[in-house]
């Protein structure tokens, strides 16, 4: 799992940044948060060992702006979403967008990414729901290491609000999904206890 999520990082992190005239709306927007992504990791201000705390939280901040955290976090938790009070979903959403930070966005200074190159493949609008939230389906391709993973951005526009990825699915397995599958059987375990373990995580 921590090598997918990985892979995920490195995809919206590196990915060439080039829109074209064609491109829809939510590629654009993709894109953008790339452009943002890639200056602060391309910054010699922040390159320094001093200065890697101070990046990782930038590189949180870009991340917050193109992924929403409140889907995700819903739909990680599933059906126990409802058994959660509103300061309790609150809590949830902090703590756990950033233990995905803790453990997967530092993992870019783990790995080597020379050789990593991203093809968008297709872009495609779905139907928008009955409240009226807009859906797109982007499809990549990426290759590292000599291997091609197929990775789709599931992405959403609230009325009012930009487009934010809701959920990745990479060789057809979601992230999300997988998330929810380990919270499938922790309706016995309190909401409380269920965000302790998130803080512990984070502070292991």
């Amino acid at each position: 799992m921590k090598k997918i999520m990985a892979v995920l990082l490195c995809m919206f992190f590196f990915t060439p940044a080039v829109p074209g005239a064609a491109d829809l709306e939510p590629e654009i927007v993709l894109r953008n948060g790339v452009n943002a992504i890639i200056s602060v990791l391309n910054d010699p201000a922040l390159a320094s060992e001093t200065r890697k705390d101070a990046r990782k939280e930038l590189l949180f901040n870009k991340a917050e702006s193109i992924f929403d955290f409140n889907e995700f976090s819903r739909g990680a938790l599933g059906r126990n979403w409802g058994r959660f009070s509103d300061s309790q979903r609150t809590e949830f959403i902090k703590q756990f967008s950033r233990l995905i930070a803790n453990t997967y966005i530092a993992k870019i200074d783990d790995e080597n990414f020379e050789d990593l190159k991203i093809t968008y493949t297709k872009t495609e609008m779905l139907a928008a729901t009955k409240s009226g939230i807009e859906r797109a389906d982007i499809a990549t391709d990426v290759f590292h290491n000599k291997v091609v993973t197929p990775v789709n951005y599931r992405m959403m526009k609230k009325r009012g609000e930009d487009w934010k990825i809701y959920d990745v699915k990479i060789e057809g397995v979601s992230l999300v999904g997988n998330y929810r599958e380990q919270y499938r059987t922790r309706f016995n375990d309190s909401p409380d206890k269920i965000i302790q373990e998130v803080k512990e995580k984070i502070s292991q």
